[in-house]
């Protein structure tokens, strides 16, 4: 645990996605204490923070939060978090009617406890008492200004989703737990080739034992170095990720080369949508924020990935059945870091389709024969101003694509194109542009039905 985080502050993401509160709450406002760091928290907390302690009938924190908090008068009753965390709601429900202090770590509105509150509270029923952070306190260890740091979380989160958020000369401020402690983030920025990294590990900030070490990755011993550190329990470690060969990079805009994918097949063949179709297709499908997508034969998944890689916030289901292929998906899937917001379903479509959460975009890329089944499901779903977008190749393919979008209902707007790809290749020693496949693409956007117009272009 680090990051000043306590485990039960770590059980919210750091999003507010929902402003409306899903629970009640009839009694007075809870009032939100973040500690800051170091290990007393009477210096940093304002007066109004003082005085709800003081009048507080319940007061809740991780053990060592209450611990900072022992020396203010208080008369409440205290006692640690629920476990697990979320049996919160239902105590805060059960003691609704009485004046409620809960204690967080730094600022508990950065990557703290907050997001949980103001969505299972809402926002007009919360008091909150900011104070430092912990990446704030670490910025400040080593003289680095905090406003261009980028934050991550790994808390209760897999290792290898620093993957895709990775950037050249960019500095990253990184909360861990148990499984990511320096070396392993040494040994995933080098599986990257952030080979030339820096570390600086930050370690109980503002307390007596208050220490930074630096690390850099291509010093000499370094794993040795890493086996015999040992960090304190509350950490921060801060990255400048650097490299001496930015080729073995992953790329840090749209178009990941299809050599990039694993397929069982030689390197950029096999069953993915390759680049340009990929990127048209992304295109034509327009992901937003908070969105949610189906990719629907899926294949080794390099639709799904890039567009889960750069529309972090939206959340992706990719439908396959075969089973080798979804054994690469999910390959795909760890070496690019896409495990937050892609969900792998093992299944055939339509039928694997039916429990998904509706979408507002939906590519089809392999349909197994049931292509109109599929777009009649996927267009029934599909939230209106949503897209789907389906490729085809084989003139079979193409023929069943007009019948099935034909059939549609009248609320729709249609857009198809053909793409023709010419790649570069040799013979004789002389340059060749061979001719790739004819790939036919239809965006289809759902309209409202008092629109009751089909549009094509």
């Amino acid at each position: 645990m680090s990051g000043f985080l306590s485990r039960n502050d770590s059980q919210s993401d750091s999003r507010n996605d929902s402003p409306k509160a899903n629970i009640e709450w009839r009694g007075p406002k809870i009032h939100v204490i973040g500690l800051g760091v170091g290990d007393k928290a009477g210096p940093q907390l304002n007066q109004a923070a003082v005085l709800a302690i003081k009048n507080a009938q319940w007061l809740m924190g991780a053990d060592h939060q209450l611990d900072k908090v022992s020396g203010f008068p208080s008369d409440a009753q205290t006692l640690p978090y629920t476990s697990p965390f979320s049996d919160l709601k239902n105590w805060l429900m059960a003691h609704q009617e009485e004046r409620i202090v809960l204690l967080g770590s730094g600022d508990p509105l950065f990557f703290g406890l907050g997001s949980w509150l103001i969505k299972t509270l809402g926002a007009q029923n919360l008091t909150f008492h900011t104070n430092v952070s912990s990446v704030q306190a670490a910025c400040a260890a080593i003289g680095l200004p905090h406003q261009n740091v980028e934050t991550i979380s790994l808390h209760g989160r897999p290792l290898k989703t620093i993957h895709a958020r990775l950037k050249r000369h960019q500095h990253f401020a990184i909360l861990t737990d148990q499984y990511s402690h320096p070396k392993a983030i040494t040994q995933e920025l080098i599986r990257a080739g952030y080979d030339q990294s820096k570390l600086w590990v930050c370690e109980d900030l503002g307390g007596e034992h208050q220490r930074v070490t630096e690390f850099a990755l291509d010093e000499p011993m370094i794993d040795s170095l890493l086996d015999e550190f040992t960090a304190h329990p509350l950490h921060v470690t801060i990255v400048h990720c650097l490299s001496s060969d930015t080729a073995s990079q992953q790329p840090e805009f749209p178009g990941l080369p299809d050599t990039a994918f694993e397929t069982g097949k030689a390197a950029g063949k096999g069953l993915i949508t390759k680049r340009e179709i990929r990127l048209a297709a992304l295109s034509y499908l327009s992901p937003k924020a908070g969105e949610i997508a189906w990719d629907i034969g899926a294949g080794c998944g390099s639709i799904a990935i890039e567009w889960a890689r750069w529309n972090p916030l939206g959340q992706i289901y990719a439908i396959e059945h075969h089973h080798e292929r979804l054994t690469h998906c999910q390959t795909n899937q760890q070496r690019f870091g896409v495990l937050n917001n892609m969900t792998i379903i093992e299944g055939s479509a339509p039928e694997s389709c039916a429990d998904l959460p509706a979408p507002d975009a939906v590519f089809i890329g392999g349909s197994g024969g049931k292509l109109n089944e599929i777009l009649n499901l996927s267009f029934e779903r599909l939230n209106v101003h949503g897209r789907i977008v389906i490729t085809a190749v084989t003139e079979p393919t193409k023929s069943e694509l007009h019948q099935s979008v034909a059939g549609l209902p009248n609320n729709v707007e249609i857009h198809w194109s053909q793409i023709s790809i010419s790649k570069g290749d040799e013979i004789a020693g002389q340059l060749l542009l061979r001719p790739q496949l004819p790939v036919l693409i239809a965006q289809i956007k759902k309209l409202p039905i008092s629109s009751n117009t089909t549009t094509t272009s």
